[in-house]
């Protein structure tokens, strides 16, 4: 039976071995989900731990920073039994079946928009988009509800509703008006600086939609 490095290697020089680890404290050094780990000493990866009833009812597993050193040097024998264990746990594991990495891909994600609508949440994105439609722009109006940029193109990336939302608010940045034969066009979107009176490129929605389009083109046709 094959064997690999135990998970817990890449974290040793973080573990203090004076301190006890509870399932969660262990799932916040090891960047992971509580489930996760749990599923790890579940698996037998984990043996040795203390259990006592909690408070609110259930156990609480606990090791010492020295026992969980002692893992940390101990190789593991790798078998991925997928009638007991998840697969997102068996990806933790080491298992990289298409089943296991799918879980795992979907797990992250769901992870991530849960970080994000921490960082993000609904009451700053009504107001985000309520001040661009004031016709604040965008990075502005993301420093004054306390985001980035990143933060807000990110969340319009995958929320298919707050991207409408922000497109609906965005035909407030027009420069050039919804009417202007301009507007949606590399020209719009630039900017004109050769004229004498200067305009500045627009971020309107119609703009926007020139440069989103364009870049999608840009990178179908970049080579492999």
């Amino acid at each position: 039976m094959p064997t690999r490095t135990h998970p817990l290697a890449d974290y040793a020089d973080r573990i203090d071995p004076a301190r006890p680890y509870t399932v969660r404290q262990l799932a916040e050094l090891m960047e992971m989900a509580v489930s996760s780990v749990t599923g790890m000493a579940d698996y037998g990866w984990l043996p040795g731990s203390r259990v006592t009833p909690h408070s609110r009812g259930g156990r609480v597993r606990t090791w010492t920073g020295a026992q969980l050193l002692r893992l940390a040097r101990r190789p593991i024998r790798v078998t991925y039994d997928h009638s007991r264990f998840t697969p997102v746990t068996l990806y933790r594991v080491g298992c990289r079946c298409k089943g296991c990495v799918s879980a795992h891909t979907a797990d992250s994600r769901e992870r991530r928009r849960a970080l994000a609508e921490e960082a993000f949440p609904a009451d700053k994105r009504i107001l985000l988009v309520a001040l661009i439609r004031g016709a604040t722009p965008v990075a502005e109006a993301a420093a004054e509800v306390g985001v980035t940029p990143g933060q807000v193109h990110g969340r319009a990336a995958w929320d298919a509703a707050f991207a409408d939302r922000m497109d609906e608010a965005g035909w407030a940045l027009c420069v050039l008006g919804q009417g202007d034969p301009r507007c949606g066009t590399g020209g719009g979107y630039r900017g004109d600086s050769r004229t004498e009176v200067p305009r500045p490129g627009c971020r309107g929605t119609g703009c926007r939609e020139w440069r989103r389009d364009r870049a999608q083109q840009e990178r179908a046709g970049a080579p492999g």
